[in-house]
């Protein structure tokens, strides 16, 4: 093989090119240019790897919290059911050209002679911050990757050759986390938004450790996990405002450690999937046609011309609790005290046929049926096709419909990461029982998935709130939160339950429970109540944020026993590999039903072991192996 070849090879696995916007000469020689080329960095490192449009909607709808369901044109989220996962995907098995960038920071930082010491250790510290998060990222989806940790120019082919992929989740995560915490070390306490400050790389250290722990098994990393967010909650407070931090309102709440912010100057709705597909898209007309009770108002034009393909699920839902009118406990929605004195609980494998329980015609013609006939396919026969089936008692004294019963009193985050039936936003009431102006069939197709709900519900957090209208090319501003003390909280309960400490668990969850959540403090006592209530804690808190829910999934899986209902470490992750569930609403709110979502065969999700890691892109190990480096595939793949 001659040298040049070589060389060849290595631009295709290593960067080794100088940087692609500035001249090295130039950005090295002031801390202004050095500046200048550190936020191009952060905007190459966070968009599209930790932040960007759809890294959070998308990570969640792999879990049981949301689905992926559009029947025209998006289909479903194949990964779900494991029939669109292969050895091509690439979920940055070679980020060669971001840890370049990184690496020139730290080296050029490192031997700079135009910097003062204090520049010099900032600099440092956030580009040890920048090259940890996408170590990070590599580590939490394929558990090993390519640590180029030095910059190489052309000539350095025999030293490029010499660096291995990781070997084991261990010696990844080790690297990870030295990175992080020699960030730590050299970060100040705050920043500006959107760079990195040693409490943001705390959280992120936090998160890292107990990753490395689930896949490893070593509880020193539970002891890092814990120092790092102990830090972080004895120094830095949560926010009244939990929903705020999520949109527009209050995007610098300081709850937020760090964040990717964009302007509206650069950004329209269309540009995140986070608020374009996550809405409605309909019309006076389609809500007319559907005898609906109440019409948008449509002050600035149609409200709503989103492209929605995302929805929340009944899981989601349930997760959140609600007061008890009379005793004040908070309990899942079907177990107050309101909901049994005023409904009744009927046999859900009693509904058999299409619009058992209501139906009529839109002007159309078209039928609107509960249930309707794709809700009768497409099942998923391991599991009941309904799972509630639930009417108005005849003889109640509560005026309330079946919807406020179901809502009101919820846990606070509720409203402000979902919109249900009764709930308004951007200023319209939302309706989404049968004939509902939000319902899924206020269009011409009857389960929804025209760009309006498929489960009866819709996402609110990571949206906007002041816009006019949700409309593609309406310039909006929006930011995705990364690191908050939040984060710091669940991570903390976590590693104290996998210590079996269930008094600092409950103590650690109980902060964003009450604070954020305005409920009652869970009165967990022994392990295996403790992990139920942080487990629904989590889910609550941390929806649609950054992937963390579906990471968690991964860790409670490698956990086991309460974790992963009751089976073994390692084994399939029951919550992962069984269907979600959709809500309906008669059209006069005195019934509903909750059944498997099975729109285009989505009941049919699905998981392997193998999925704990996904596989390192084929043709990147390809490449590898014609040139004589090493190239081995994760397990399974």
């Amino acid at each position: 093989m001659s040298l040049a070849l070589l060389a060849s090879s290595c631009k295709n696995t290593l960067d080794t090119h100088p940087t692609d916007f500035f001249d090295e000469e130039t950005v090295w020689t002031s801390y202004s240019t050095v500046n200048a080329f550190i936020n191009s960095t952060y905007e190459s490192v966070i968009n599209g790897v930790w932040a960007g449009s759809g890294t959070a909607i998308a990570w969640e709808s792999r879990t049981p919290n949301s689905v992926m369901a559009d029947q025209v044109g998006k289909g479903i989220d194949t990964w779900t059911t494991e029939t669109g996962l292969s050895t091509s995907i690439d979920l940055g098995t070679n980020q060669s050209t971001r840890l370049r960038r990184c690496n020139l920071i730290i080296s050029k930082a490192e031997s700079s002679d135009v910097l003062s010491s204090d520049e010099k250790k900032l600099i440092i510290g956030e580009g040890k911050f920048l090259r940890a998060l996408v170590f990070f990222d590599q580590a939490r989806k394929m558990g090993r990757f390519l640590p180029i940790r030095q910059v190489f120019s052309e000539s350095d082919t025999l030293a490029v050759k010499d660096i291995k992929i990781t070997s084991t989740l261990k010696e990844s995560y080790d690297i990870v986390i030295e990175d992080f915490e020699d960030a730590i070390s050299k970060l100040p306490l705050s920043s500006s938004a959107g760079r990195a400050n040693k409490y943001a790389a705390e959280v992120m250290l936090s998160s890292a450790c107990l990753q490395a722990y689930a896949y490893t098994g070593d509880k020193s990393y539970l002891t890092k996990c814990i120092a790092a967010a102990m830090d972080v909650v004895s120094n830095k407070q949560l926010t009244e405002n939990y929903g705020g931090m999520f949109y527009d309102t209050d995007a610098n709440n300081p709850e937020i450690l760090f964040g990717y912010y964009r302007i509206k100057e650069n950004s329209t709705v269309q540009s995140f999937d986070e608020t374009m597909l996550t809405t409605p898209n309909v019309s006076a007309d389609d809500q007319k046609s559907s005898l609906c009770t109440v019409i948008f108002n449509n002050i600035h034009g149609k409200t709503f011309s989103g492209w929605g393909v995302y929805w929340p699920t009944q899981e989601m839902v349930d997760n959140y609790l609600v007061i008890d009118d009379e005793s004040g406990e908070a309990l899942p929605w079907w177990e107050t005290s309101q909901w049994k004195n005023n409904v009744d609980e009927l046999d859900p494998s009693t509904v058999k046929e299409a619009g058992q329980i209501d139906s009529y015609n839109r002007l159309t013609g078209e039928a609107r049926r509960m249930p309707s006939p794709q809700d009768l396919s497409n099942v998923n026969y391991s599991y009941p096709n309904f799972s509630r089936y639930s009417v108005l008692k005849k003889d109640r004294t509560d005026n309330r419909n079946i919807s406020e019963l179901m809502y009101q009193n919820r846990d606070a985050r509720f409203h402000a990461n979902i919109t249900a039936d009764g709930d308004t936003f951007v200023g319209e009431l939302f309706q989404t029982n049968l004939n509902g102006n939000a319902s899924s069939g206020v269009r011409s197709k009857e389960d929804g998935g025209w760009y309006c709900t498929t489960t009866g519900y819709y996402w609110r957090k990571n949206t906007i709130e002041n816009v006019d209208r949700y409309y593609y090319n309406i310039p909006c501003d929006f930011h995705y939160v990364l690191a908050r003390v939040g984060e710091a909280y669940m991570n903390l309960a976590e590693a104290y339950l996998c210590l079996g400490d269930v008094a600092n668990a409950i103590k650690a969850l109980n902060a964003t429970r009450v604070t954020h959540g305005k409920l009652p403090e869970s009165k967990a006592n022994t392990l295996e109540e403790a992990w139920a209530d942080y487990m629904r804690e989590r889910n609550c808190e941390m929806c649609n944020e950054h992937g963390d829910m579906y990471f968690t999934y991964l860790r409670w899986g490698k956990y086991g026993g309460y974790s992963n209902a009751g089976r073994g470490p390692g084994d399939i992750i029951a919550a992962l590999d069984s269907p979600t569930h959709k809500i309906e609403i008669n059209r006069d709110r005195t019934a509903i039903l909750i059944g498997q979502h099975t729109l285009m065969n989505s009941a049919a999700r699905r998981f392997t072991v193998r999925r704990y890691l996904f596989p390192l892109t084929q043709s990147f190990l390809d490449s590898r192996e014609a040139y004589g480096l090493d190239h081995q595939q994760n397990e399974g793949w």
